[in-house]
């Protein structure tokens, strides 16, 4: 019986490493090289996009012959677009924008009178320079600024008395940097400082109150674009 009992568990023994040799063999060879698995494609900004945008801004305007409009202070929203072509961490593109809303101001300049200024569009085309920390993009920006500017004066110190109103065209420049994030593949969210010179144009001609007129302010806006 003790043979008995020794030849079966030399049998089981032999069972036992035939299975090991067996799932040994199924396993592969070390040494091999590691597999590869692609990462996830680096973000870019080159491209189309479109958005949104809305500031506030301040100022004043800007006068020769009479301070009438005073102070300017208001806000503009609207819409954007641009183009961006990245070359490495180096990001240039083109940027138009253009927005309504009110930039008012108001002054009692002598007595009796009273002259408003308001800002009710205005727009740019600007070019843009930038560096991207992959998602996070710091630029600069200059270009073409215009705005349209309505002008008013009630003089009733004047014999007869004026009431006057006119609007005007101007055109100037701005300049300004921001910052962008593309939160996701599409969307990015911006924030930017802007300083507006819209230039001056006549106001009031042929009265006493006759005046060249503009208006300088600056502008912390923020946007959201969607990039194609």
């Amino acid at each position: 019986m003790k043979r008995s009992l020794s030849a079966y568990l030399a049998g089981a023994a032999l069972s036992v490493l035939a299975l090991c040799s067996a799932s040994a063999a199924d396993l592969p060879m070390g040494g091999g090289p590691a597999p590869f698995y692609p990462g996830p494609p680096l973000f870019t900004w080159t491209g189309f996009y479109v958005g949104a945008n809305a500031g506030f801004n301040f100022g004043r305007f800007s006068q020769a012959g009479g301070p009438f409009f005073g102070n300017a202070v208001g806000g503009l929203y609207g819409i954007t677009a641009g183009y961006n072509y990245q070359s490495g961490p180096l990001v240039a593109g083109v940027e138009a924008d253009l927005d309504f809303g009110s930039v008012n101001g108001s002054r009692n300049p002598a007595p009796n009178v009273w002259g408003t200024g308001n800002v009710t569009c205005a727009g740019s085309l600007r070019a843009r320079f930038g560096y991207a920390l992959n998602r996070a993009l710091v630029y600069v920006t200059a270009g073409y600024a215009g705005a349209a500017l309505k002008g008013s004066v009630t003089d009733v110190a004047a014999a007869p008395n004026i009431f006057a109103s006119q609007s005007a065209y101007l055109n100037g420049f701005v300049i300004g940097t921001g910052l962008e994030f593309a939160v996701t593949d599409r969307i990015s969210i911006k924030g930017e400082y802007l300083y507006n010179d819209y230039g001056s144009a006549g106001y009031f001609s042929g009265t006493r109150d006759a005046l060249n007129s503009g208006v300088r302010f600056s502008t912390v806006r923020a946007g959201v674009n969607y990039h194609f």
